[in-house]
């Protein structure tokens, strides 16, 4: 990496109250993550903060930030972006469910008093992509699929969508999976039978509009794509458990990230990575 100084990223340390969450922790994931920080002399990887007026928003990290919140800590170590910037994308997850037959979810989705009925893939595609109020729930080996008809009202939507998400939600394995791969070519990557459920679209906005409500949108649908993550900053957790001497933690933080640059630790990748975790 080029010797570049600590303003080409933004990392800085935030009390954790002053940061708002725009969606639900997952609670398998909140666990996992859980023993790990918890055994666990340090923090490695900074959540994401957008930085939107005076507000942070979460925007990634959500088990991470809860996990400390749980075990006393009060600071965080953060990448702080510009929310605002153009170059943050906003896209989506789909998830990708095991074990589970479309007429289960269907007939939970008629419970809770949402419609539903069967289209084309191109025809619930494109709707959801136009329009907020819609789910689109395919079967990935016959081709079946199924459009869900959500509220109209904002707020309305988000607590369906928490509802639709609650019956698989730690009942049945899921997998999330990039919006990029498209329905044609799961058969190509997935070795299971499975339904993929898609989601409106949201946007940078509405997500804000979230992070100042009290309804939050379910774990696992959010994704921002930023340039320059930074991974592996190893922090020790204790420091972050005391929010006294806060501007000192800051000229710490900043000192040892120089550091690290000049010893030539840092390493910047533009190609795509695949990781397999320990």
């Amino acid at each position: 990496m080029i010797n570049y100084t600590t303003k080409f990223f933004s990392l800085d340390l935030l009390r954790i109250k002053d940061i708002k969450l725009h969606e639900t922790t997952e609670f398998n994931r909140l666990r996992n993550i859980f023993d790990r920080i918890a055994n666990s002399k340090h923090l490695m990887n900074p959540v994401i903060v957008g930085k939107y007026n005076d507000e942070h928003i979460l925007i990634d990290g959500a088990n991470r930030l809860s996990t400390l919140k749980e075990i006393g800590c009060k600071l965080v170590i953060c990448q702080i972006i510009d929310y605002g910037n153009p170059r943050i994308k906003l896209r989506n997850w789909n998830h990708l469910i095991y074990n589970l037959g479309i007429n289960d979810i269907v007939n939970h989705c008629s419970s809770i008093g949402l419609k539903s009925k069967r289209v084309e893939y191109t025809e619930g595609y494109d709707t959801i992509n136009s329009k907020l109020n819609y789910v689109l729930i395919s079967e990935i080996q016959n081709g079946a699929s199924v459009l869900v008809t959500l509220d109209k009202s904002f707020f309305k939507i988000l607590n369906q969508l928490n509802a639709v998400t609650k019956f698989y939600f730690n009942k049945y394995p899921f997998d999330r999976s990039e919006e990029e791969i498209r329905y044609k070519d799961l058969k190509k990557y997935s070795r299971k039978e499975g339904l993929l459920v898609e989601f409106p679209r949201f946007t940078k906005p509405q997500i804000v509009r979230i992070a100042d409500s009290d309804i939050k949108l379910p774990a696992g649908i959010s994704r921002h794509i930023l340039d320059n993550r930074v991974l592996h900053v190893k922090y020790d957790i204790n420091k972050l458990k005391d929010d006294s001497d806060l501007e000192k933690k800051r000229k710490d933080l900043d000192a040892y990230l120089l550091s690290k640059i000049d010893n030539n630790k840092v390493r910047q990748y533009r190609e795509s990575v695949i990781v397999f975790d320990e």
